[in-house]
């Protein structure tokens, strides 16, 4: 069989993660690696081979991965493009609780054949981490500082330029330094007087 799902991810206001299948229908010429052919899968049992098991995988730094059951969402979908789950972590009083991290995904797809197919994407996250940058620019402005020479502003200062190189390492997937940046980050954010964030920045 010649199934290639493809999935995507997106920051769903900082406070989720959805992930969508961008596999598409079927064509033998412009697609010929997507949902419900004969040659590939179908997504209900119309036809041999079809769906019999779907599930997303989400990591975050490497740790113990959340499973969870897509197959409903698979076989209600409305092509090309569907939704196949917003990852939106909670405390007990409902308060987002999605951490800054790099998050691996892994979309596996079981046929009637018992053949699995498997596709894995890589996400970032650092709304955390901007959030603090964000106070701390607030504190600087609350000081009205003329001369710039306070504790406040070198600490934006040393925040923003980690930051910045946080993003753009996040564009190039470069996840040992990443993480480094953002451990980096955390612990500055911790110990400037604006203290930890935590506030989502939905």
């Amino acid at each position: 069989m010649a199934f290639i799902s493809t999935i995507s991810a997106c920051l769903n206001g900082c406070t989720g993660i959805t992930i969508n299948d961008t596999t598409g229908f079927f064509n033998s010429d412009t697609n010929p690696f997507a949902w419900n052919d004969d040659t590939t899968v179908w997504r209900t049992d119309i036809d041999d081979p079809y769906v019999t098991e779907a599930t997303i995988s989400i990591s975050i730094n490497g740790g113990e991965p959340t499973v969870v059951n897509v197959l409903p969402a698979v076989q209600a979908a409305v092509f090309p493009v569907f939704e196949l789950y917003n990852y939106t972590p909670v405390d007990s009083s409902g308060n987002s609780t999605l951490q800054d991290g790099y998050y691996n995904i892994i979309y596996t797809v079981t046929d009637s054949t018992e053949e699995v197919y498997q596709t894995e994407i890589e996400f970032v996250v650092y709304c955390n981490v901007a959030c603090c940058v964000s106070k701390l620019a607030a504190k600087v402005a609350e000081e009205l500082c003329n001369h710039c020479d306070s504790d406040a502003y070198n600490d934006f200062l040393i925040a923003d330029g980690i930051l910045q190189s946080l993003k753009a390492v996040a564009e190039s997937l470069g996840t040992q330094e990443f993480t480094k940046l953002l451990t980096k980050l955390q612990k500055l954010c911790n110990q400037t007087s604006a203290g930890g964030c935590g506030c989502g920045c939905s």
